[in-house]
């Protein structure tokens, strides 16, 4: 009976294809910014996983050297890019500092469970974000009964079990705030603390949230905070390259504290985590995304130890 030879060519078209989802995941940011092409790509980069899969399944069918190497070259990458992220993490009893971030939305039904599930995490600082709305003014009288110490300025609102300087309005190129700026005093020392909401963004309409996340990375750098805290919806996703701007400067809780991607936005079926909590000077030690609620963005809250000094 005559042996069966393989094909030279078994396996060249995964092989081809991942080398080129490979190429797309590390030089992501060559991609045009031109109608939101880039923005619609580097949001979806954490989900490649699902390409991955499927050129493993192709892998296995057309078993050979060059369709191994075509799953293994771009999941090497892909690994490289998200692995903090994907570490085991588990949340901890305690810590010194436990910040909670919701944007609520306009026309939020059951207002004031939203309000009390947070309450009921015991955070130590809570920013809210659209809490203008009816749901916001209900939400804001929820938190002022729980929290000592209240800052609101327009759109934006902070809780703290702390005193708090008298919160600055951050100049983001908008017509009114979407970021501020106060001192906690906390028991382990003071802490800088920023509430932000960037623009609104859709593909090809991003100069707006672009410009308020540069502006906002040039105000962290000047800070000369030991401690610093930057929470709220940053309408970017990790994997941003206009995010990288500000995150440079800063920590990301989530990648810090791992536990998996902890998707965001929308709540129904997250795909995207729009919602961050930054840090300079603490170390994030847990960070958790709330079950769905009522807003269209699941709440955040991040667990930060302050480092012996």
């Amino acid at each position: 009976m005559q042996k069966r030879q393989s094909s030279p060519g078994k396996g060249i078209v995964v092989f081809v294809v991942g080398l080129l989802l490979a190429a797309l995941l590390a030089m992501h940011t060559l991609i045009p910014t031109t109608r939101g092409i880039a923005l619609i790509v580097e949001s979806l980069l954490p989900w490649a996983w699902v390409l991955l899969v499927l050129l493993l399944i192709a892998a296995l069918i057309r078993f050979s050297v060059f369709g191994i190497l075509g799953v293994l070259i771009p999941a090497l990458v892909w690994g490289g890019m998200f692995y903090p992220y994907l570490r085991p993490a588990d949340t901890p009893d305690d810590a010194d500092i436990v910040v909670a971030s919701q944007n609520v939305g306009a026309r939020m039904p059951q207002p004031t469970a939203t309000a009390q599930n947070l309450i009921n995490h015991d955070p130590d600082v809570v920013a809210i974000q659209e809490i203008e709305s009816l749901s916001g003014k209900i939400i804001k009288k929820q938190l002022d009964s729980a929290f000592e110490h209240t800052a609101v300025t327009d759109t934006i609102g902070l809780w703290s079990r702390w005193p708090m300087t008298k919160p600055e309005e951050i100049d983001l190129g908008m017509q009114w705030p979407r970021a501020i700026a106060t001192t906690l005093k906390t028991d382990k020392g003071n802490v800088r603390l920023y509430s932000v909401h960037m623009p609104s963004v859709r593909p090809g309409q991003e100069s707006l949230r672009n410009s308020a996340l540069n502006e906002l990375a040039e105000r962290i750098r000047s800070d000369d905070a030991q401690r610093v805290i930057v929470a709220g919806d940053f309408n970017s996703a990790n994997s941003d390259r206009y995010f990288k701007e500000l995150s440079s400067e800063l920590v990301d809780a989530r990648e810090a504290a791992g536990g998996g991607f902890g998707f965001t936005w929308p709540s129904v079926f997250p795909v995207v985590r729009l919602d961050h909590v930054l840090v300079r000077g603490l170390d994030p030690v847990g960070d958790r995304v709330l079950d769905r609620g009522t807003s269209d963005h699941r709440a955040i809250i991040s667990y930060l130890d302050v480092p012996a000094s």
